[in-house]
């Protein structure tokens, strides 16, 4: 009998992992002999029963083959746990790059084959067992969507000219709290505007937006340089002509952001169009987001020329998804893609895909 397998892969760039479940059969698998015992109060254990015990990390484990019927005797119970424990595993190659220590004896006794690839079982290790972890099943798109999403994440298709064609591009998200600091010299009427995209997007669970009053508790400064104001923030922000920002980020990890108005030579541009520019401006801070040609003039990751842009529903899909955490985090294009094919390998035989997010 196969017993029930979880193979865990950490891309080197997030420490993100993806479980792949294989499944005894379409309605069978291993839970904990206690919950078993508690469902079927007065069903003797029978000889056949013990053939279908083991034992994992310290847990009895039995397989229950009906499980259908255990689910709805189960029902009235809370704390079942279906599954027996996770061995998690990554490339070896990307272990020895991130944690500088010696292979030993046991880790080789514990190395896994697959394809190409040799893996190192790290849930043994002191800091898998110590970590934070989020479990999430996979969550599926659309090619359509996909497309769109990889254009405006990663510029696939190479719509933003600034970007030699062929240069790996990676995720780019925050995983802090946005802190932003309105800088004195900005006008209310940008900071309401600004306040009022973020209460939009305040529905997405892993993007948190907040707003500071002490330069020193942000981590992200929105001003405004005119004939009256000159006080700059940004040093990198340069030769600006109306709108400009500069982000900075480490291993896909965005921790800094300035945004910049200069209505020096812009004094005569009408209100309403100056913020829908500012705006576009901040969409795209919050993960180094390119235009792209797939998407509606009036979309805010268009690369169309349009002063009457808004967050469209797809828009807010696309930077929902971003922060979801159904996918692998901080990946390139093409691990991207690979972890895609494989879900859909897996969901297409009727397995189950996860993504746990380490912290």
């Amino acid at each position: 009998m196969k017993n029930i397998i979880f193979i865990t892969f950490i891309t080197f760039y997030s420490l993100t992992i993806f479980a792949q479940k294989k499944q005894v059969n379409k309605d069978s698998t291993y839970i904990k002999l206690k919950f078993y015992k508690e469902i079927f109060k007065n069903e003797a254990l029978t000889n056949i029963d013990s053939e279908r015990i083991k034992i994992i990390d310290g847990d009895t484990l039995i397989l229950v083959t009906n499980f259908k019927k255990f689910k709805r005797k189960a029902s009235r119970i809370k704390e079942i746990s279906y599954q027996h424990p996770t061995r998690v595993y990554i490339p070896l190659r990307e272990y020895k790059k991130k944690y500088d220590v010696a292979i030993t004896k046991e880790d080789s006794l514990h190395f896994f084959f697959k394809e190409k690839d040799t893996l190192i079982l790290i849930s043994n290790k002191d800091f898998y067992k110590n970590r934070t972890v989020i479990s999430v099943p996979y969550e599926p798109k659309d090619s359509l969507f996909l497309e769109i999403y990889k254009d405006v994440v990663y510029n696939k298709h190479n719509s933003f000219a600034n970007i030699p064609k062929g240069q790996k591009q990676y995720m780019r998200l925050w995983q802090k709290p946005i802190n932003i600091y309105f800088a004195p010299t900005l006008k209310n009427y940008y900071k309401r505007k600004i306040k009022k995209v973020a209460r939009k997007l305040s529905s997405i669970d892993s993007l948190k937006i907040f707003f500071v009053k002490n330069l020193k508790d942000s981590n992200y400064i929105i001003y405004q340089i005119d004939d009256e104001n000159s006080e700059k923030y940004s040093a990198e922000i340069k030769n600006n002509k109306h709108v400009d920002y500069y982000i900075k980020w480490e291993k896909g990890k965005i921790y800094d952001a300035k945004l910049e108005i200069n209505l020096i030579e812009n004094n005569t541009i009408d209100k309403k169009e100056s913020a829908t520019i500012l705006l576009q401006n901040f969409y795209q801070t919050l993960g180094r987001f390119f235009t792209t040609s797939k998407l509606p003039c009036n979309s805010v990751f268009s690369d169309c020329n349009s002063t009457k842009k808004e967050l469209t529903k797809l828009d807010f899909e696309i930077i929902k998804y971003h922060y979801s955490y159904g996918i692998c985090k901080f990946t390139d294009l093409d691990t991207f893609e690979e972890n895609h094919k494989k879900a859909k390998e897996i969901i297409k035989k009727g397995g189950m895909m996860r993504f746990a997010h380490i912290y």
